[in-house]
Protein backbone atom coordinates (compact mmCIF):
# COMPACT_ATOMS: atom_id res chain seq x y z
CA UNK A 1 0.00 0.00 0.00
CA UNK A 2 1.41 3.27 -1.10
CA UNK A 3 -0.71 5.70 0.77
CA UNK A 4 -1.15 4.68 4.44
CA UNK A 5 -1.82 8.17 5.87
CA UNK A 6 -5.33 8.22 3.89
CA UNK A 7 -8.65 7.13 5.77
CA UNK A 8 -10.27 6.19 2.52
CA UNK A 9 -7.65 4.37 1.28
CA UNK A 10 -6.98 2.44 4.53
CA UNK A 11 -10.65 1.71 4.34
CA UNK A 12 -10.68 0.37 1.05
CA UNK A 13 -7.02 -1.73 1.73
CA UNK A 14 -9.01 -3.45 4.59
CA UNK A 15 -12.02 -3.97 2.93
CA UNK A 16 -10.10 -5.97 -0.32
CA UNK A 17 -13.49 -6.30 -2.15
CA UNK A 18 -16.16 -3.71 -3.19
CA UNK A 19 -19.25 -5.66 -4.17
CA UNK A 20 -20.96 -3.33 -6.97
CA UNK A 21 -24.64 -3.90 -7.26
CA UNK A 22 -28.14 -2.86 -8.55
CA UNK A 23 -31.42 -4.63 -8.73
CA UNK A 24 -34.89 -1.81 -9.70
CA UNK A 25 -36.59 -3.95 -7.17
CA UNK A 26 -35.82 -2.40 -3.63
CA UNK A 27 -36.43 -5.07 -1.50
CA UNK A 28 -34.01 -7.18 -3.72
CA UNK A 29 -31.42 -4.33 -2.89
CA UNK A 30 -31.95 -4.48 0.54
CA UNK A 31 -31.56 -7.95 0.75
CA UNK A 32 -28.46 -7.90 -1.36
CA UNK A 33 -26.42 -5.14 0.66
CA UNK A 34 -27.58 -7.12 4.17
CA UNK A 35 -26.09 -10.27 2.34
CA UNK A 36 -23.37 -8.54 1.17
CA UNK A 37 -22.70 -7.30 4.87
CA UNK A 38 -23.54 -10.88 6.34
CA UNK A 39 -20.76 -12.11 4.13
CA UNK A 40 -17.99 -9.72 5.49
CA UNK A 41 -18.21 -6.63 3.11
CA UNK A 42 -17.16 -3.65 4.40
CA UNK A 43 -17.33 -1.27 1.51
CA UNK A 44 -20.29 -1.59 -1.07
CA UNK A 45 -20.97 0.51 -4.65
CA UNK A 46 -24.52 0.86 -5.56
CA UNK A 47 -24.53 1.84 -9.43
CA UNK A 48 -26.96 3.95 -10.91
CA UNK A 49 -28.00 2.18 -13.50
CA UNK A 50 -31.78 2.27 -14.03
CA UNK A 51 -34.19 4.90 -13.36
CA UNK A 52 -35.06 3.25 -9.56
CA UNK A 53 -31.47 4.02 -8.50
CA UNK A 54 -32.25 7.51 -6.82
CA UNK A 55 -35.22 6.41 -5.16
CA UNK A 56 -33.79 3.16 -3.74
CA UNK A 57 -30.78 4.81 -2.40
CA UNK A 58 -31.71 6.31 0.66
CA UNK A 59 -33.28 3.20 2.02
CA UNK A 60 -29.84 1.71 1.06
CA UNK A 61 -28.71 5.00 3.14
CA UNK A 62 -30.89 4.16 6.01
CA UNK A 63 -30.31 -0.14 6.53
CA UNK A 64 -26.45 1.02 6.12
CA UNK A 65 -26.70 3.46 9.13
CA UNK A 66 -27.16 0.29 11.06
CA UNK A 67 -23.99 -1.75 9.85
CA UNK A 68 -21.31 -0.90 11.70
CA UNK A 69 -18.51 -0.02 10.15
CA UNK A 70 -19.98 0.16 6.51
CA UNK A 71 -19.10 2.40 3.63
CA UNK A 72 -21.81 2.95 1.14
CA UNK A 73 -20.73 4.76 -2.31
CA UNK A 74 -22.80 5.36 -5.37
CA UNK A 75 -21.52 4.25 -9.02
CA UNK A 76 -21.57 4.88 -12.62
CA UNK A 77 -21.53 8.43 -11.80
CA UNK A 78 -20.52 10.86 -15.16
CA UNK A 79 -21.28 14.60 -13.85
CA UNK A 80 -21.37 16.44 -11.41
CA UNK A 81 -25.25 17.17 -10.99
CA UNK A 82 -25.38 13.03 -10.40
CA UNK A 83 -22.63 13.18 -8.04
CA UNK A 84 -24.45 15.88 -5.73
CA UNK A 85 -27.98 14.22 -5.88
CA UNK A 86 -26.20 11.12 -4.26
CA UNK A 87 -24.11 12.87 -2.08
CA UNK A 88 -27.15 15.02 -0.98
CA UNK A 89 -28.72 11.55 -0.14
CA UNK A 90 -25.45 10.42 1.91
CA UNK A 91 -23.14 8.66 -0.78
CA UNK A 92 -19.51 8.51 0.62
CA UNK A 93 -17.63 8.20 -2.45
CA UNK A 94 -18.00 8.42 -5.87
CA UNK A 95 -16.96 5.80 -8.44
CA UNK A 96 -17.53 6.65 -12.09
CA UNK A 97 -16.93 4.28 -15.36
CA UNK A 98 -14.70 7.40 -17.28
CA UNK A 99 -12.33 9.53 -16.60
CA UNK A 100 -14.17 13.21 -16.49
CA UNK A 101 -12.15 16.26 -15.04
CA UNK A 102 -15.07 17.95 -14.38
CA UNK A 103 -16.17 15.11 -11.88
CA UNK A 104 -12.85 15.11 -10.40
CA UNK A 105 -12.69 18.72 -10.02
CA UNK A 106 -16.52 18.57 -8.26
CA UNK A 107 -15.45 16.04 -5.83
CA UNK A 108 -11.91 17.74 -5.07
CA UNK A 109 -13.99 21.03 -4.30
CA UNK A 110 -16.15 18.89 -1.86
CA UNK A 111 -13.45 16.96 -0.16
CA UNK A 112 -15.20 13.64 -1.53
CA UNK A 113 -13.15 11.11 -2.27
CA UNK A 114 -13.19 9.92 -5.91
CA UNK A 115 -12.86 6.65 -8.02
CA UNK A 116 -12.56 7.55 -11.46
CA UNK A 117 -12.32 4.58 -14.46
CA UNK A 118 -9.39 4.75 -16.48
CA UNK A 119 -8.00 2.07 -19.60
CA UNK A 120 -4.69 4.02 -19.57
CA UNK A 121 -1.82 5.50 -18.08
CA UNK A 122 -2.42 9.10 -18.96
CA UNK A 123 -5.95 8.80 -17.69
CA UNK A 124 -4.50 7.33 -14.51
CA UNK A 125 -1.74 10.43 -14.26
CA UNK A 126 -4.83 13.07 -15.17
CA UNK A 127 -6.87 11.29 -12.13
CA UNK A 128 -3.98 11.65 -9.82
CA UNK A 129 -3.38 15.19 -10.90
CA UNK A 130 -6.79 16.42 -10.12
CA UNK A 131 -6.77 14.37 -6.58
CA UNK A 132 -8.10 10.97 -7.15
CA UNK A 133 -6.08 8.44 -4.91
CA UNK A 134 -7.71 5.26 -5.84
CA UNK A 135 -8.85 4.37 -10.02
CA UNK A 136 -10.87 2.09 -11.68
CA UNK A 137 -8.80 0.29 -14.43
CA UNK A 138 -12.17 -1.09 -16.72
CA UNK A 139 -13.01 -3.04 -18.30
CA UNK A 140 -10.22 -5.13 -16.29
CA UNK A 141 -10.71 -8.40 -18.31
CA UNK A 142 -9.60 -6.72 -21.29
CA UNK A 143 -6.55 -4.53 -19.45
CA UNK A 144 -5.11 -7.63 -17.34
CA UNK A 145 -2.60 -7.31 -14.37
CA UNK A 146 -0.07 -6.82 -16.73
CA UNK A 147 -1.31 -3.20 -17.16
CA UNK A 148 -1.58 -2.66 -13.26
CA UNK A 149 2.30 -3.75 -13.66
CA UNK A 150 2.68 -1.33 -16.42
CA UNK A 151 1.07 2.00 -14.30
CA UNK A 152 2.83 1.75 -11.16
CA UNK A 153 6.23 1.23 -13.03
CA UNK A 154 5.53 5.32 -14.34
CA UNK A 155 2.82 6.35 -11.28
CA UNK A 156 3.55 4.08 -8.47
CA UNK A 157 1.86 6.42 -5.93
CA UNK A 158 -1.55 5.52 -7.31
CA UNK A 159 -3.70 2.77 -5.58
CA UNK A 160 -5.74 0.78 -8.14
CA UNK A 161 -8.82 -1.20 -8.02
CA UNK A 162 -9.88 -3.55 -11.21
CA UNK A 163 -13.52 -4.22 -11.90
CA UNK A 164 -15.22 -5.71 -14.90
CA UNK A 165 -14.86 -9.45 -15.29
CA UNK A 166 -13.05 -9.91 -12.06
CA UNK A 167 -14.49 -14.17 -10.68
CA UNK A 168 -14.51 -14.42 -7.21
CA UNK A 169 -11.81 -17.47 -7.47
CA UNK A 170 -8.69 -17.41 -6.15
CA UNK A 171 -7.36 -17.94 -10.25
CA UNK A 172 -8.75 -15.08 -11.10
CA UNK A 173 -7.88 -12.96 -7.79
CA UNK A 174 -4.85 -13.97 -7.51
CA UNK A 175 -2.71 -11.85 -10.44
CA UNK A 176 -4.13 -9.11 -9.71
CA UNK A 177 -2.82 -8.59 -5.81
CA UNK A 178 0.27 -9.99 -7.27
CA UNK A 179 0.27 -7.25 -9.51
CA UNK A 180 -0.11 -4.92 -6.84
CA UNK A 181 -4.02 -3.95 -6.31
CA UNK A 182 -5.11 -2.12 -3.12
CA UNK A 183 -8.59 -4.06 -3.63
CA UNK A 184 -10.94 -5.53 -6.43
CA UNK A 185 -14.68 -5.31 -7.10
CA UNK A 186 -17.15 -7.85 -8.57
CA UNK A 187 -20.48 -7.29 -9.80
CA UNK A 188 -22.94 -10.22 -11.02
CA UNK A 189 -19.97 -12.40 -10.10
CA UNK A 190 -20.85 -11.89 -6.40
CA UNK A 191 -24.61 -11.56 -7.20
CA UNK A 192 -25.53 -13.94 -9.71
CA UNK A 193 -28.53 -13.13 -11.25
CA UNK A 194 -30.21 -16.69 -11.13
CA UNK A 195 -29.36 -16.74 -7.29
CA UNK A 196 -30.75 -13.38 -6.67
CA UNK A 197 -33.93 -14.15 -8.40
CA UNK A 198 -34.50 -17.22 -6.65
CA UNK A 199 -34.01 -15.67 -3.15
CA UNK A 200 -30.57 -17.70 -2.69
CA UNK A 201 -28.98 -15.17 -0.38
CA UNK A 202 -27.55 -17.76 2.27
CA UNK A 203 -25.13 -19.61 -0.89
CA UNK A 204 -24.60 -16.10 -2.10
CA UNK A 205 -23.37 -15.10 1.69
CA UNK A 206 -21.37 -18.38 1.65
CA UNK A 207 -19.61 -17.39 -1.16
CA UNK A 208 -18.92 -14.00 -0.27
CA UNK A 209 -17.49 -14.85 3.02
CA UNK A 210 -15.12 -17.34 0.93
CA UNK A 211 -13.92 -14.64 -1.10
CA UNK A 212 -13.22 -12.43 1.74
CA UNK A 213 -10.80 -15.21 3.13
CA UNK A 214 -9.38 -15.52 -0.32
CA UNK A 215 -8.29 -11.90 -0.26
CA UNK A 216 -7.29 -11.55 2.97
CA UNK A 217 -4.40 -14.69 2.72
CA UNK A 218 -3.59 -13.25 -0.31
CA UNK A 219 -2.86 -9.90 1.31
CA UNK A 220 -1.37 -11.24 4.30
CA UNK A 221 -3.90 -10.14 6.84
Amino acid sequence: MRNPSSPFIQKMNAAGVMPIFFNPDESLCLKMLETAYEGGIRVIEMVNRGKEAPGIFPALRKMADQMPGLSLGIGTIYHPREAEEFLDMGAEFIVAPVMNPKLGEYCASNDVPWIPGCGSVTEVWNAQELGAELVKIYPANILTPAFVKAIHAVLPKIEIIPTGGVEPSLESIKPWFDAGVLCVGMGSQLFRKDLVQEGKFKEIAESIKVVMETVKQLKGN
